[in-house]
């Protein structure tokens, strides 16, 4: 309780919910927050409390009354016949405690409750008539959302049509697996966009695309944990999660059903150790009366059910010092502040770097040298600074200065049209160089094995490289002056340049580090092109007819292919004796064989090959590798110390095969 005032609340009151309408239209609208979840969560329940207090001052338009956000996009609207509510939120197990002692108040004894793993994602609701999909839909604000069908159908876990002719509705949630999405902030960081926070944003921003093709580039999965009115028979929520299971939903099997609080506290404590290595990211424990006729009977306020809540993590964070902030420049230009910091352990690892991304996020939180801040891991996985301290911020504090001058060249720095990062335009930039060199080398590309960083940055600072053809004019006396460089190790760099030369033309597509053309687009083009002199003459429209390649793909590539100096690049390298044609098999030329059409993921530590020489050679067996476990995917291979990907595999029944199993098929 406060000694408020009634005058004095309704002007905290209104102050309250100014703020948190606008992180809500951040956050929901704009898939770009503000403020971290605990920021957003203390301040709403504060409103709540007041609310509580002075209940005159409660309004149909407080933020506590509604569900999710406005609907602000060119989606068209969906009305859901039943709403898509919120969760109450809890933040202790004093808190879950006094839930359960309110529930079985109502109805007047003990229950069973369904624990699930609240997933860090986007709410969506997908409606089948006679076993077809025909709408998918955001929640929007609980009563109106907005329709996704046509981005829906590019998430491979969702079910476009049912085992059986049903006419039904299911929820539940759309994510962004932590790989995914790293990988995707790695990407949009080099390119100079805004990154996202978290991957609740990168999922709702990729779901909520206007532009299909990019959903589907997006690599987003779903859980599906509500039957909305299910049929007579299914009479529990685990029940009917099972149920959705074999109707070919992706539900997560982690959830268990407890006649206990002290067994949903167990539970709670598990997913709490466990959550850092999950493959996708939780913000919490979801509990549900499983009885569903005790779920009518509880029924929902205006925002939220009785007979569920959502107990949610606190958040882990620690405070250190920056002690600098690095400029780096990568390959294509861009470049980007990282924070220097006192180490510390978060979720299990020491940190002392946090990348930041660009100049905008770095004024917007005022970090500067000296400060104290906060740092937690977004997504459980990148290191991110929330916040600066204020009341630890030295009195001779001043802000940072952000420059003007490339730290490797001492080029201008440039903002281009639409972009928010900083950029060096020099195409002969030192770094750059260096980066496109290192790239060009690299495992996935050319594989030039001995071709590191440092040695990369010996042969440009001694004038021998100045760009990736050059490689090949490398001389025994040149490499002789690099540290640590004798007989063997010469003859063993200028074996693997030359072994280079040999290599499929995706090899060399992919490291020639073009804008957006990854190591699995350079493949595809290759594959269907087969020759590079004729790829640096294909069209956008031409490029856009394989599938998966978008026109931001083509766009680059033959933007890429139209300047001169990238022509000699290819023209140099042709003279230098390097392969330009495919040598792989198209997949209908390969012998039927154990592999062949199947679906395949590697997980673990391998005895015999590398991961990439594992994916290749099941390529060349017409196979398809991918990086995660799906009910389509055929054959779990695995190696030592095989983590979450084993045990969902298990879970869903998938085929395993040792390393050496699997080599023994190979070999057939």
């Amino acid at each position: 309780m406060t000694n408020l005032s009634l005058e004095e609340a309704k002007t905290k009151v209104k102050s309250l919910r100014n703020q948190l309408n606008k992180w809500a239209d951040a956050y929901y609208a704009k898939d770009a927050p503000v403020v971290e979840d605990a920021t957003y969560d203390k301040s709403y329940q504060e409103l709540e409390k007041l609310e509580a207090q002075f209940p005159e001052l409660v309004s149909s338009d407080s933020i506590t009354q509604r569900v999710g956000g406005e609907i602000k996009s060119n989606f068209s609207k969906v009305e859901h016949e039943v709403p898509m509510l919120s969760m109450g939120d809890v933040f202790s197990k004093t808190e879950l405690k006094e839930f359960d002692e309110r529930i079985q108040k109502a109805v007047g004894h003990r229950v069973a409750y369904n624990a699930e793993l609240k997933i860090d994602g986007l709410s969506l609701s997908l409606e089948y008539e006679d076993g077809r999909l025909v709408r998918a839909s955001t929640r929007g604000n609980g009563s109106v959302g907005e329709d996704v069908t046509a981005n829906a159908r590019f998430i491979k876990d969702i079910p476009q049509t049912l085992p059986e002719p049903l006419t039904i509705e299911v929820r539940g949630e759309c994510y962004m697996g932590k790989e995914s999405f790293a990988k995707l902030n790695t990407e949009r960081d080099a390119e100079g966009k805004q990154v996202f926070a978290n991957p609740r944003n990168a999922a709702a921003g990729s779901l909520r695309q206007l532009d299909a093709k990019v959903t589907k580039k997006r690599d987003l999965s779903t859980f599906i944990y509500t039957w909305v009115n299910p049929p007579e028979q299914i009479t529990g929520q685990h029940q009917a999660i099972k149920a959705m299971d074999k109707l070919g939903f992706h539900t997560n099997q982690t959830g268990h059903r407890f006649e206990s609080m002290d067994e949903v506290f167990k539970f709670i404590d598990e997913y709490t150790e466990k959550r850092d290595s999950l493959s996708y990211g939780i913000d919490g424990i979801v509990l549900k009366v499983d009885d569903l006729s005790l779920q009518n009977k509880l029924g929902n306020t205006v925002k939220v059910p009785r007979w569920e809540i959502a107990y949610k993590f606190p958040p882990e964070e620690q405070e250190t010092i920056v002690r600098d902030i690095l400029w780096t420049v990568g390959r294509t230009g861009v470049v980007t502040p990282t924070a220097i910091m006192d180490p510390v352990q978060l979720a299990g690892t020491t940190v002392s770097r946090a990348v930041l991304h660009n100049e905008d996020l770095l004024k917007a939180k005022d970090i500067r040298i000296g400060d104290t801040v906060k740092l937690h891991k977004a997504g459980d996985i990148i290191p991110e600074i929330s916040e600066v301290v204020l009341s630890k911020r030295p009195a001779d504090s001043v802000p940072y200065e952000i420059p003007t001058k490339c730290p490797s060249c001492g080029s201008e720095l440039v903002h281009l049209k639409g972009e928010v990062a900083l950029r060096c335009v020099n195409p002969m930039c030192p770094a750059q160089v260096e980066e496109r060199i290192t790239h060009f080398a690299s495992r996935q590309a050319m594989d030039i094995r001995g071709l590191g960083p440092k040695i990369v940055k010996q042969l440009i600072d001694k004038g021998f490289v100045k760009d990736v053809a050059d490689l090949y004019h490398l001389t025994p006396d040149e490499l002789g002056q690099l540290d640590h460089f004798k007989e063997k190790s010469i003859e063993n760099l200028l074996t693997s340049i030359n072994n280079s030369k040999e290599n499929s033309v995706e090899l060399l597509l992919f490291g020639l580090g073009i804008d957006h053309v990854g190591a699995k687009a350079a493949r595809l083009i290759a594959q269907k092109y087969k020759d590079l002199e004729k790829i640096m003459d294909l069209t956008v429209p031409e490029l856009t007819t394989i599938d998966t390649i978008g026109e931001t793909i083509a766009e680059s590539m033959v933007a890429y292919f139209a300047q001169p100096q990238a022509r000699k690049l290819i023209q140099e390298l042709m003279d230098s004796g390097v392969n330009i044609g495919y040598l792989g098999n198209d997949v209908s030329e390969v012998e039927d064989n154990f592999f062949k059409d199947k679906t395949v993921v590697l997980t673990g530590k391998l005895a015999d090959f590398t991961r990439s020489e594992f994916t290749e050679k099941l390529r060349a067996l017409g196979a398809k590798v991918t990086g995660s476990v799906s009910k389509k995917t055929d054959y779990l291979i695995y190696g030592d110390d095989a983590g979450s990907k084993l045990t969902k595999a298990q879970d869903l029944a998938i085929p395993l095969l040792t390393e050496q199993e699997a080599i023994a098929q190979m070999e057939k």
